[in-house]
């Protein structure tokens, strides 16, 4: 029997509330914080860890690789030209540095960078290069954007018809961080870009009527047809229709090779040959903007008990709402002392 008696869930708390309740010993652990809230919780309690201990990134990489999104079947996004051109706004670099402290990673592709996936994403590193997703370059970005028939209007901004493009930003609490400085840069570029954090963000994403938005791609662990699934053309629904996959991108050949991954068992060569297929269409679409990888900074409060997950133990990860509480809860015991 777990030496723990008794658990109390608390509801749901707002971030300065769980970082007071962690700080005052009145809490031991709850989901995973912002990389600024980490960093005042250890700041102000000596006996708090997370998985990587006190030091970056205060956490853990997660399956979950953040994107810039958009509604593909609407335009200005529908233009692959325009989404190549956000694309070379955006330094990723000063995403991790500034929006999370530079505790964390950047990413070039939808897959978390897990072992299992490199045997994968190791083979395109030449049409990384063809279509080169990490290159910051505000010139570049110009010359598309120029290209596709915008202009800058009287206040710096990209304008067509004397419709300026504007890029309103749908996020999730956890990207609050991230948002402000992804904005900044868009605007440095022309991009008449904001963010909003409302309560039906989820449902206009479903609908569509987010025309970008921060999401993560989940799904890729050990092979990557679970992610690249989630652009098929099968969900890319009318605008105001709902779907479970928000990207609503189309592309019949590249529907066509991942329909040709889901019959191929994982070890077959075959595999890998789609892959990369579909990703040199995927690479020259850019149907989504690839960003950050996501971390899960999950405090453990050992004022009490001891015998968390960590990177020394790692018996199980610390996101405990994947129903894996009670794996945590055997190996707790009593701080002595």
């Amino acid at each position: 029997m777990p030496a723990v008696e008794r658990v109390i869930f608390l509801p749901y708390l707002q971030d300065a509330k769980r970082v007071q309740n962690l700080i005052a010993n009145l809490m031991d652990t709850c989901v995973d914080m912002q990389p600024a809230n980490i960093r005042a919780i250890l700041d102000g309690n000596p006996q708090v860890t997370t998985w990587s201990g006190r030091e970056l990134p205060h956490g853990y990489m997660d399956g979950w690789p953040v994107c810039l999104g958009f509604n593909n079947l609407e335009a200005p996004f529908s233009d692959p030209q325009v989404r190549w051109a956000i694309n070379c706004a955006i330094d990723r670099q000063q995403l991790v540095e500034v929006g999370w402290q530079g505790s964390g990673s950047y990413t070039l592709l939808p897959f978390p960078d897990f072992p299992p996936l490199r045997s994968f994403t190791g083979q395109i590193q030449d049409l990384m290069e063809q279509y080169p997703v990490g290159r910051f370059d505000l010139p570049q970005s110009a010359r598309l954007m120029q290209a596709s028939g915008y202009a800058r209007d009287r206040e710096g901004f990209w304008a067509r018809g004397g419709r300026r493009i504007e890029v309103p930003i749908d996020i999730f609490p956890g990207f609050v961080d991230l948002a402000p400085v992804l904005v900044s840069q868009l605007r440095a570029a022309g991009f008449d870009a904001s963010f909003r954090l409302t309560e039906d963000t989820y449902e206009r994403m479903t609908l569509g009527t987010a025309r970008a938005f921060m999401n993560g791609n989940v799904g890729a662990v050990r092979g990557p047809y679970f992610t690249l699934q989630q652009y098929h053309s099968r969900f890319a629904q009318p605008t105001g229709t709902a779907t479970e996959n928000f990207w609503r991108w189309k592309n019949p050949e590249f529907d066509r090779l991942v329909d040709q991954m889901s019959e191929v068992p994982h070890e077959d060569p075959k595999l890998r040959a789609l892959f990369r297929q579909a990703m040199e269409i995927w690479l020259r679409e850019l149907p989504s903007i690839p960003l950050v990888q996501w971390y899960h900074r999950v405090p453990h409060n050992q004022t009490y008990w001891t015998g968390w997950p960590s990177a020394e133990d790692p018996y199980i990860n610390t996101a405990y709402w994947h129903r894996t509480f009670l794996l945590v809860l055997l190996r707790l015991q009593p701080t002595q002392g």
